[in-house]
């Protein structure tokens, strides 16, 4: 047997520990950086908050860290890159309300301010006629402002609810719960926000802020045309006990209305929708208010109706420029009122009227947000004083015309600040009054007239808790360009 030589073996050996890996070295850990994210909590008045909580979350939703504000209103939480919800509860008895804000710390240390609101209470208990208590009635507190949305909740197993709110001014309204046949009113037993008793909890809560609601019947039907049912038609009832607005309700897809109203007599009157062509209509299917019949509720009652085709007046409205007039309203109404109509005009300023053949009075409404004056056909002021226009049994087409004029605006408040909702203003020239205005939830108004020389007079709400306010007797105004009126009635017995 032949043994290989032992010097080779050796080579060997010595070759394969060479080729053996290296350990590899481990590698030391990059800590993961921390930033302070700097949270400043104030009141509207810019006092610093102490003692507010600040909770910092994930986006996810988990809670990272927290923190409680110093003396000088700032709270510092140490915090891993990333954005976070900062949410800040202030301490028990402040008054002040939580608050939440988005924050974002990446790759230095970050600083987010919040501001506090003051909040407040307005509490109370809703009752049907009979004392007893209402549960899952709907209650909004409805700011003094046009683009606010209310705050809402619903009552408890006692009837008892309670809003939680920014301190201010409130006005309230409640809906029963589905199916309680309880009519909705403003607070309190009010028919209109414009009714509405004005809530000042800008200091203090409002406690026992207690409604009753009046139980109400059903009122029930469809409306159709020629063609099938209508949608989007309005069901217009007013009720002979008192000297109310017409108050309406809209059909459905299936031409489906429902009217919950109080008991008691009627005025019937059924509005189709501008996209059809046909007439509005009385009950019992009569064209003249003054034929109408009184319909009687002291029960649930289905009235069904028929509108008709008929006449329309059509045209374009234009400014004295030629440039059409769109959002703009033609309303169309016999010189003793027997039911007005009106319709928008489309983007190229056209507009179609159906209605009975008649004489009648034509006003052009213009869009709020135009600086256009305005009229009755043709340039006049009133009513009374416009140009007949006559339609037969053929379509006739009017074009209408309106001018350019300069605003006047401004807001109408009580000695409180408060602003005053169905305040009313006139304008007046040498010839007497010219147009007038009524004031918004916000207590805005707005006129546009030609520019001149003018009196302008202001008038208290007649209705609701501010019944003790002056009036303002006309005061001179010059008017040649955007004018700013603002208004302050005083107090009857200040």
């Amino acid at each position: 047997m032949i043994r290989p030589p032992r010097v080779a073996l050796t080579l060997l050996a010595v070759t394969l520990v060479a080729c053996q890996p290296t350990p590899p070295v481990a590698a030391t850990p990059t800590p993961t950086p921390v930033r302070t994210l700097a949270v400043i909590v104030s009141a509207p008045a810019g006092a610093p908050v102490s003692g507010a909580s600040v909770c910092a979350f994930t986006v996810a939703g988990e809670q990272e860290r927290c923190g409680e504000t110093s003396a000088a209103g700032t709270a510092r939480l140490s915090l891993h890159p990333g954005t976070y919800s900062v949410h800040v509860t202030p301490r028990q008895g402040t008054r002040l309300r939580a608050a939440q804000v988005w924050a974002e710390v990446v790759d230095a240390d970050a600083t987010t301010a919040v501001r506090l609101d003051p909040h407040s209470t307005i509490s109370g208990t809703i009752r049907d006629e009979e004392g007893t208590t209402v549960t899952g009635a709907g209650i909004c507190a409805n700011p003094p402002s046009t683009t606010e949305a209310p705050t809402c909740a619903r009552s408890g197993a006692q009837g008892v609810y309670a809003i939680d709110v920014v301190a201010g001014t409130y006005k309230v309204d409640v809906t029963g719960p589905p199916g309680g046949k309880l009519i909705p009113q403003w607070g309190r037993g009010r028919l209109s926000s414009e009714e509405a008793d004005i809530i000042d909890v800008r200091t203090t809560d409002v406690r026992d802020f207690d409604m009753t609601l009046v139980k109400g019947v059903l009122l029930t039907g469809v409306v159709r045309g020629p063609s099938g049912p209508i949608q989007d038609a309005q069901v217009c009832m007013r009720t002979l006990a008192a000297p109310l607005p017409w108050d309406c309700e809209r059909t459905n897809k299936n031409g489906s209305y429902l009217a919950l109203r109080e008991p008691g007599q009627y005025y019937l009157w059924t509005v189709p929708p501008d996209n059809v062509r046909l007439v509005a209509q009385w009950y019992d299917h009569v064209l003249e208010g003054v034929s109408t019949t009184a319909i009687t509720l002291d029960r649930d009652r289905s009235i069904d109706v028929s509108l008709d085709p008929g006449p329309q007046f059509r045209g374009k409205v234009r400014t004295t420029d030629g440039e059409p007039v769109a959002a703009a309203l033609v309303c169309v109404d016999t010189r003793f009122p027997t039911g007005r109509i009106c319709r928008p005009t489309g983007s190229d300023g056209s507009y179609q009227v159906t209605t009975r053949s008649e004489d009648y009075v034509v006003q052009v409404i213009p869009p709020a947000s135009a600086d256009l004056i305005n009229e009755f056909w043709s340039r006049k002021r009133f009513w009374i004083d416009a140009d007949g226009v006559s339609l037969g049994n053929a379509d006739r087409t009017l074009d209408l015309t309106l001018r350019k004029g300069v605003r006047i605006t401004g807001v109408v408040r009580d000695t409180r600040g408060v602003p005053l909702e169905a305040a009313t203003l006139n304008i007046l020239d040498e010839a007497g009054p010219l147009i007038g205005a009524a004031t918004d939830v916000s207590g805005t108004y707005a006129i546009v007239v030609p520019p001149g020389k003018y009196q302008i007079e202001v008038f208290a709400p007649f209705r609701g808790e501010r019944g003790d306010l002056l009036s303002q007797a006309p005061r001179d105004i010059m008017v040649s360009g955007f004018t700013r009126y603002d208004v302050i009635l005083e107090d009857v017995n200040p």
